[in-house]
C-alpha cells in the first residue's frame, strides 16, 4: 500500500479489535477499501458476524475516509448510520469501500458496501456525519 496520511496516526483500539488493514485509498475520488477480520468472536449464535459489528466495520471505513480526504484536518462524528443488510457474513476477510458523496463545511455524507471472503456484496451502508477539526480532538485526549 502507497505511504498515507495513517501511516503517521496511531490505529485506535476499536480498528485493532476489528483487524482494521488498509487496502486501497484514492484521496482525489474521495475512496477508500479496508480490511477487516471476521473473527469468531463476532458470532452471534446463529454463527454469523452480528450485525452491530459489521456496523462498526462501515463506521471505521467511514471515519477514515474523512480524514484522509480532508488531509486530516477534519475528524467525522457520525450523526447518523443506516445499515441494509443483505445477506449474513461468515467467518473470514471482510472488506468495505467507503466513499464520500458530499461534504460541506459541517457535514459529510457517506456511501459503503461491505463484502464478504468470496467478495459478495452482504450489506450497503449510508451515513451522515459532523466535521469536527481533528487538532481540536487530539488536544482534549
Amino acid at each position: 500500500m502507497p505511504a498515507s496520511i495513517f501511516d503517521t496516526m496511531k490505529a485506535p483500539p476499536t480498528a485493532q479489535l476489528l483487524g482494521w488493514t488498509l487496502l486501497e485509498l484514492d484521496v482525489e475520488k474521495k475512496s477508500i477499501k479496508v480490511g477487516f477480520d471476521g473473527k469468531a468472536d463476532f458470532l452471534n449464535p446463529a454463527g454469523n458476524i452480528q450485525g452491530g459489528i459489521l456496523s462498526a466495520m462501515f463506521d471505521d471505513a467511514m471515519g477514515p475516509i474523512v480524514v484522509a480526504a480532508t488531509g486530516g484536518a477534519a475528524f467525522p462524528t457520525t450523526i447518523d448510520l443506516h445499515v441494509h443488510f443483505i445477506r449474513p457474513v461468515k467467518p473470514g476477510a471482510i472488506s468495505v469501500t467507503a466513499e464520500i458523496t458530499n461534504i460541506g463545511k459541517q457535514l459529510v455524507f457517506l456511501e459503503g458496501r461491505l463484502f464478504d471472503s468470496a467478495g459478495k456484496l452482504c450489506a450497503r451502508a449510508t451515513a451522515a456525519a459532523l466535521l469536527s477539526a481533528l487538532d481540536g480532538i487530539r488536544k482534549s485526549r
